[in-house]
């Protein structure tokens, strides 16, 4: 009764401090940005109520000085970011374009492990405002102008990784850092490398350079499981009549599953909700028609309940040869987009078990989708085929493999075997190409040192090359004997540490700015959207920053 009585009153009992007023306003900026609140709310009577009934002598600030607080938060956090990135020798960014009805922005996010504890470091650079046209060479300069105002250059940036979008694309193509295969009379026949010309192409007159460009795999992946496999639907016309009629009693239910009646029958017989598929998102259709596969003795009764035409036996049993087909690039992609501990190491041997488990599927006997299978393996094989053969233009992924202890060579098909002795050598020269070799096999100088450093022999210069040489082969040799497979083992192995560290500080999704991008969504609420841009920009990234 007591308990029932203190909670009827209107008594607030107010926050103490040592008799002195509590400074809310650094509280309230948080709760603002990171709640992303309207800016408004500070001036709504019932917040000023609820702060001043926990804090009598507080006072609460106007939505003017909340705006100028924002402006020294974004300041101070974007300080500090610049001073971690200082520090920081390899990073990697991503980037993309989100467009509202009014306006259009590009976001940028930045990447790196951290050198002693091994772990995934991020944070959001910038969600610029970026008016159309959206032409390649304006993307270029925009980019150029996010990564300069943050010290960033070519040589510290070691890949910027997008999606597919044409414009993107091209910007890369005509501003980035050109690639070259070393010329075939090097003397060296087992050996490819792949040499980085860092000089300004002589076209670019804005002296504009990108750093080297690569493409989201989850959205090249997307593209097999989307684009490829609707190409081979419609030119098989048996196939597309099943499949068009399997996804418009799909989208029926889907729809049916927004209106609240509906949903209260479809919960009366699922006990849970419906997921529906996003169209951004091509992994929510794979999650929506799994879900459909996995209730499919109860879809009878949902249709009847709905008075929706029911699923025929032939298109339920598309569905589940659909879903069996593309299940292997959902999981790909789910792995590939974990921005926490997805390290670039992940990507070739996700690539080989995905072209393993299609593969697989062949012996299934599929009685709609054996042509859909067949397409989306050629689909497949083309827009990986550097991957899947391990051409020179991909070594930075092998090295990023081959330098996980989890992974060494294990992810390596039978087929591809005799790449051991050519992966073994491109670790050697990478560590030598970064100037780890004579690093990791310096000695100490002797008491005489500065009459040795006078003279040059060359016996002394053949020797002390090969056993650098040969500490670093022989450290590597016994990295990829070690059988243990947790990053810790890296801490005995210094030349191989550095080697993870450099080249998987790339990610192999754009996922991290696409995620920006829905904070950005929340925030540029339809009741927001007088927001001025630059106040936008900071509030996102103050909310991606957190």
């Amino acid at each position: 009764n007591r308990i029932l009585k203190s909670l009827s009153s209107d008594r607030i009992f107010p926050i103490r401090n040592n008799g002195k007023p509590i400074n809310w306003f650094p509280l309230i900026v948080s709760y603002v940005v990171q709640g992303m609140h309207p800016l408004s709310t500070v001036e709504q009577k019932e917040f000023i109520d609820l702060i001043q009934g926990l804090s009598p002598h507080s006072s609460v600030m106007s939505r003017r000085t909340l705006c100028r607080r924002i402006d020294c938060e974004f300041d101070s956090k974007i300080s500090s970011v610049k001073d971690l990135l200082k520090t920081t020798k390899h990073l990697c960014t991503t980037a993309d374009i989100w467009s509202t009805s009014v306006s259009s922005f590009i976001g940028v996010t930045a990447h790196w492990v951290h050198n002693d504890t091994l772990e995934r470091q991020s944070v959001t650079l910038a969600c610029r405002h970026f008016p159309s046209p959206h032409t390649y060479n304006q993307i270029a300069e925009v980019l150029d102008e996010i990564h300069s105002e943050f010290g960033l250059s070519h040589e510290c940036i070691v890949a910027t990784v997008t999606d597919n979008g044409s414009n993107i694309v091209k910007a890369f193509k005509e501003f980035s850092i050109t690639i070259e295969e070393q010329d075939e009379e090097d003397g060296n026949e087992d050996l490819s490398f792949v040499h980085i010309d860092s000089s300004v192409p002589e076209y670019n007159e804005n002296g504009i350079v990108l750093p080297t460009h690569l493409r989201c795999a989850c959205h090249t992946l997307s593209l097999v499981a989307t684009t490829d496999a609707k190409i081979a639907i419609r030119d098989n016309p048996s196939l597309s009549r099943l499949n068009n009629a399997t996804m418009g009693k799909c989208s029926a239910l889907w729809n049916a599953s927004g209106r609240p009646k509906s949903a209260e029958k479809l919960s009366e017989v699922l006990n849970c909700g419906l997921i529906t598929p996003c169209p951004t998102r091509w992994n929510s259709l794979y999650d929506s028609l799994n879900q459909l596969n996995t209730q499919r003795g109860k879809l009878g009764d949902i249709m009847l309940k709905l008075n929706l035409p029911s699923f025929r036996d032939a298109e339920l049993d598309y569905l589940e040869e659909y879903t069996k087909i593309l299940k292997p690039f959902a999981v790909a992609i789910d792995r590939l987009q974990d921005q926490s501990s997805c390290y670039y190491a992940e990507l070739l041997p996700t690539l080989f078990a995905v072209k393993s488990k299609l593969e697989a599927l062949r012996s299934s006997n599929f009685r709609y989708c054996s042509h859909l299978l067949q397409a989306i393996m050629d689909g497949f094989r083309s827009r990986f085929s550097s991957f899947l053969q391990l051409k020179p233009e991909v070594n930075e992924a092998i090295l990023a493999s081959v330098t996980h202890p989890y992974f060494k060579m294990r992810w390596l098909p039978q087929q591809l075997s005799g790449e051991k002795k050519r992966i073994h050598e491109l670790m050697i020269q990478s560590a030598a190409d970064l100037g780890l070799v004579m690093e990791s096999g310096s000695s100490s100088t002797t008491a005489d040192g500065e009459v040795e450093d006078f003279f040059v022999f060359t016996e002394d210069v053949e020797v002390s090359g090969k056993s650098t040489h040969s500490k670093a082969e022989l450290e590597t040799l016994h990295f990829l004997e070690d059988q243990r497979k947790e990053l810790e083992v890296l801490d005995q192995y210094p030349l191989i540490r550095q080697l993870f560290v450099r080249f998987n500080t790339i990610i192999p999704s754009s996922a991290p700015v696409e995620r920006l991008f829905s904070f950005a969504g929340l925030i540029n609420r339809p009741h927001r959207r007088r927001l001025k841009p630059n106040l936008f920009e900071k509030l996102v990234v103050l909310k991606g920053i957190e």
